[in-house]
């Protein structure tokens, strides 16, 4: 069996022990199917950050490093409406948008994009390239936690079917008024209802079909770049864009093969970056984690 061959993308702010070991548990479970890692370093880091560090923990692995000249964080900022549009146009600034620079300079069929907080117990990538079929990208699909039509009537499997209209939506978030959906505006008239507002490909881990999604992405493309955010995420603008275009994607969870931010009990990585105290307690658990990894 012809081996596929896939890059990797994943952006580093911060938790260099964490990020190695996300790097090296992938390429002990998933190593065959890697070509390139593409390591994206934000311009900006957590103080006390070490990228020789870093680098020396990742040392032997294919890695390509990037530093884009801007940073972004979960500023929303320009990244909507015309100027945005004007700005993707300018490669500094459409390369400091997460994982922009992979996308762009990978020469491989498939982008695995994953968070710098995983940790790998299985192969993933094959198990994804073995169910992704003809679509543009597979796994987790949505945030569905943050749903109000969660259960019932959608989830991650049925979201492509189920397509309420924005009297129907507001009618569901009637139940969740305190949504972060409703707080941005997105529950009102001239917005979508569909895909609905949490709908997204989780970017903690997912595989994109590179052939299939670049030539529809920005800059080459209408569709804004997967790792543009709007007011609620990232990927959601690039989800909404694929969906509308009548693409869909395989939702199938990552979880048997990998844990996110498997430091804490929160399956968010967030929480370390404003607790110091935290951040310092999980890289001490990730550095002992490490040397099961690397050797």
């Amino acid at each position: 069996m012809t081996v596929q061959k896939v890059d990797v993308a994943v952006n580093v702010y911060g938790k260099p022990y964490q990020t190695a070991v996300s790097i090296w548990s992938l390429m002990k479970n998933s190593g065959k199917h890697i070509q390139q890692i593409y390591v994206t370093l934000e311009k900006s880091q957590p103080e006390g950050f070490d990228e020789t560090l870093l680098r020396s923990l990742l040392e032997g692995l294919p890695i390509i490093y990037f530093k884009p000249k801007f940073f972004f964080g979960w500023w929303e900022g320009r990244r909507k409406g015309l100027i945005n549009k004007i700005l993707l146009y300018f490669k500094d600034y459409r390369y400091s948008i997460r994982s922009q620079y992979p996308w762009e300079n990978s020469r491989a069929t498939w982008l695995f994009m994953m968070h710098n907080d995983m940790l790998y117990t299985g192969d993933l990538i094959g198990h994804y390239l073995a169910n992704i079929g003809d679509a543009m990208g597979i796994g987790q699909v949505g945030q569905c936690w943050n749903c109000p039509a969660f259960g019932e009537l959608c989830d991650g499997n049925r979201y492509w079917d189920f397509r309420p209209s924005m009297d129907e939506l507001k009618a569901l978030y009637q139940s969740r008024p305190e949504g972060r959906a409703v707080a941005h505006g997105l529950v009102q008239e001239g917005q979508l209802s569909w895909p609905l507002p949490e709908c997204r490909l989780n970017e903690h881990a997912a595989l994109i079909n590179l052939v299939k999604a670049r030539p529809l992405t920005s800059p080459l493309g209408p569709v804004a770049p997967i790792g543009l955010k709007n007011s609620l995420d990232n990927g959601i603008p690039w989800f909404q864009g694929m969906t509308l275009r009548g693409h869909k994607m395989v939702n199938e969870s990552y979880m048997p093969f990998a844990k996110h931010a498997w430091t804490n009990d929160t399956d968010c990585g967030h929480a370390s970056l404003f607790d110091k105290n935290m951040y310092d307690r999980e890289e001490e658990m990730a550095k002992y984690e490490l040397a099961k990894w690397r050797n």
